[in-house]
């Protein structure tokens, strides 16, 4: 088979169901990567028959904590620890929860460091 000038292997066409809106932006994020939607699906196959599986990770969404929820947890796994969660604690996981801190700046605040 001859297309554009280009002689093609034998093809099969695949349809795919998705979201207008959906394909809309991945098609607009492909094309600014000078690439297009049927190429980046015809990668994925190949890469599907490489490695003889997804190629990426597939995992079970985790549930999603409010803060006060997510803040409740780390005072049950602390008191069980006969530890006490401080206001300043309560502070730094808000912050870290509305990312108005990194985890390694967490990290260095919560152990005395230097930010």
């Amino acid at each position: 088979m001859t297309v554009g000038g280009m002689i093609m292997a034998n093809t099969s066409l695949l349809q795919v169901r998705t979201s207008a809106e959906d394909k809309e932006k991945a098609s607009a994020i492909l094309e600014k990567l000078g690439t297009n939607l049927s190429a980046v699906v015809n990668m994925l196959i190949k890469q599907i028959i490489i490695t003889e599986g997804i190629p990426f990770e597939v995992k079970m969404g985790r549930p999603v904590y409010s803060a006060e929820e997510a803040i409740n947890e780390v005072r049950a796994t602390m008191a069980f620890e006969d530890m006490d969660l401080t206001e300043e604690d309560v502070r730094m996981l808000y912050d870290y929860k509305n990312r108005d801190v990194l985890g390694d700046d967490l990290r260095r605040e919560i152990l005395g460091g230097a930010k």
